[in-house]
């Protein structure tokens, strides 16, 4: 998870907060694509935790 995060230029301490807090609320073991939204290249996650 970390070496994915790190391809994809973000800051690896925000991107598993980011994790964390949304995780929990994601019903990801019933909708697996919820997942998509948390995945180091989609767009809200480059846009909240990318290096700046």
């Amino acid at each position: 998870m970390v070496e994915t995060a790190k391809a994809n230029g973000l800051e690896i301490y925000t991107y598993l907060e980011y994790l964390l807090l949304y995780m929990p609320d994601c019903d990801w073991q019933n909708h697996t694509e919820d997942l998509d939204d948390l995945m180091p290249w989609s767009e809200v996650v480059q846009t909240e935790c990318k290096k700046r």
